[in-house]
């Protein structure tokens, strides 16, 4: 075999080989249109569920976080400062004098009145949409926006530390309410705004003691948007 028949081997062996195209289409314009189309639709009916779901979670963090923090302070001011029962001499007299004590002890980026612009006293609405009878969440108590974002006030003070079905559950001194993300929206009530309640012996999550013991932690939360972070920790999750 000469030289030049190898190279004319090899060249034939690794030449590119010539495909057959015959009978090959692409896809038309109106294929690639309903293609886009039916992606845009199921983008559409999946994209705000998964939305929902995110900021759900999202608040569900910011409650666990509110309530872990929120626990730790009450328990040091409880240990340093003694009893919050007002009629005993306790530090709980007024809704001044509760802010004012965990003022001292939570690191504080804003504080916040009725008067303040900075801190704007937003409509706050219920999980169905419809207005709280409370309007505004905060209404014209003080409140504190804290170095994470959250905003707290404290409110319904019983000197006694005794609620009634009107008011306040037995046993508590006040309630502390939080937004796990400010001012920012959605402003309703279960979902970024929730409610703890002091009692003499500690902070608790409201709706985890039920007036009686037919109802569920879930009934509670169904019956009142106020009683829902009971819920949302005992559950790990905003199940509704």
């Amino acid at each position: 075999m000469t030289l030049n028949s190898v190279f004319a081997t090899i060249r034939g062996k690794w030449a590119p080989q010539k495909t057959n195209l015959k009978g090959f289409s692409g896809f038309t314009l109106a294929e690639v249109l309903i293609t886009l189309v039916i992606v845009g639709v199921i983008a559409a009916m999946t994209i705000p569920t998964l939305m929902n779901n995110t900021n759900k979670q999202e608040y569900v963090v910011g409650l666990k976080k509110a309530y872990s923090a929120m626990t730790q302070v009450t328990n040091k001011i409880i240990a340093e400062e003694g009893n919050p029962k007002c009629s005993i001499g306790g530090w709980a007299c007024s809704n001044d004098d509760v802010y004012d004590m965990y003022k001292k002890y939570i690191s504080i980026a804003k504080e916040c009145s009725e008067d303040n612009s900075d801190c704007p006293n937003q409509p706050y609405l219920r999980r169905d949409g419809s207005a709280d009878r409370n309007e505004y969440f905060f209404g014209t108590m003080k409140s504190l926006i804290t170095n994470d974002g959250m905003r707290y006030a404290f409110l319904s003070v019983n000197e006694n530390c005794e609620g009634s079905d009107s008011g306040m559950i037995g046993g508590a001194c006040f309630w502390i309410r939080i937004d796990v993300n400010g001012d920012k929206k959605p402003n309703i009530i279960g979902r970024d705004a929730f409610q703890f309640v002091m009692k003499e012996n500690g902070l608790t999550a409201a709706g985890c003691e039920p007036r009686d013991s037919n109802r569920t932690i879930q009934a509670i939360c169904t019956h009142s948007v106020y009683q829902c972070a009971c819920r949302v920790l005992t559950e790990g999750a905003m199940n509704y």
